[in-house]
C-alpha cells in the first residue's frame, strides 16, 4: 500500500497536525506501507483560475504549471491520501485549500447524478481512501462542519482543543485517541475496512464539564497575558 500524507500546517513540525499525521504514519510503517510525506507550505501552488483547460484543451493537466504537475501523478498513485490541517477561523488552511482547487484536472467535465447528488465522474478509476485530519482551539465539533463539507467521503479524524496534546492531563486524556489514530494506519495499509466504532472513535467529543475546564483555563490564560 502507498500512502501519500501531507500536513497543511504553517507551523508544520510544531504542532499538533503533525503530531497526529506521525501517528498515523508510525501504524501504517508497522503495516509495510510505502510512505511519502509534504509539508504543503513547502510547495508552490497556485490557486485554480477557472479556465477549464484541464478539460478541454489538456485533458487532466493543468496549463497552469506549479509542484500540483508532480504531486497529481503522485495522487493517482497512492492507495491511501491522507491530508492535515489545523482550522483557521472555521475553515481549512489556505495552502490545502489550493491544493483541493487544484485536483480539477482528476475529474471529467461530464456531470452524473449518484445518490441524489451531482457530480463529476473521475478519471481515476482505481479505488482510493482519503484521509482528512484536522485539529482545532474551540473544544467544541461545530469547528469542523466546513471541512467535512469539503472531504465528505473521507475518514474523518477530528480533534477539537488540540492543545491538550501538549498538557500532561491532555495527554492522558487522549491517549486512547491516538492509539486509534495509530491503528487507523495499520488498517487502512493492512487494506481492512475501519468499523463504525473505529471511526466514531477517531472523532472527540469532550463531555460539558471537560469543555468548560478548557474554556476556564484558556481565559485564565489570556488574563495572565
Amino acid at each position: 500500500m502507498k500512502l501519500l500524507a501531507f500536513n497543511a500546517s504553517p507551523r508544520k513540525t510544531r504542532g499538533a497536525t503533525e503530531v497526529i499525521m506521525n501517528r498515523f504514519i508510525e501504524g501504517a510503517r508497522e503495516a509495510g506501507a510505502q510512505i511519502e510525506r509534504h509539508y504543503v507550505s513547502d510547495l508552490m501552488i497556485k490557486g485554480c483560475t477557472g479556465c477549464f483547460s484541464c478539460w478541454w484543451n489538456t485533458p487532466g493537466k493543468c496549463v497552469h504549471n506549479d509542484d500540483m504537475d508532480w504531486v497529481l501523478p503522485r495522487m493517482v498513485d497512492a492507495d491511501i491520501i491522507y491530508m492535515g490541517t489545523p482550522i483557521y477561523n472555521y475553515n481549512i488552511v489556505h495552502g490545502l485549500q489550493r491544493m483541493r482547487e487544484k485536483t480539477l484536472p482528476l475529474a471529467m467535465p461530464d456531470m452524473v447524478i449518484e445518490g441524489g447528488e451531482t457530480r463529476h465522474p473521475s478519471r481515476v478509476k482505481r479505488g482510493q481512501q482519503t484521509v482528512l485530519a484536522a485539529v482545532c482551539g474551540f473544544p467544541d465539533l461545530a469547528n469542523f462542519r466546513q471541512a467535512e463539507g469539503l472531504f465528505p467521503d473521507a475518514t474523518h479524524i477530528f480533534l477539537p482543543a488540540a492543545q491538550m496534546l501538549f498538557q500532561d492531563e491532555g495527554r492522558s486524556l487522549l491517549a486512547g485517541f491516538l492509539d486509534d489514530v495509530w491503528d487507523a494506519g495499520y488498517q487502512m495499509s493492512m487494506g481492512n475496512s475501519l468499523t463504525d466504532e473505529h471511526m466514531r472513535r477517531l472523532i472527540v467529543e469532550y463531555p460539558d464539564d471537560v469543555k468548560r475546564s478548557i474554556v476556564e483555563a484558556h481565559n485564565e490564560r489570556v488574563a495572565r497575558a
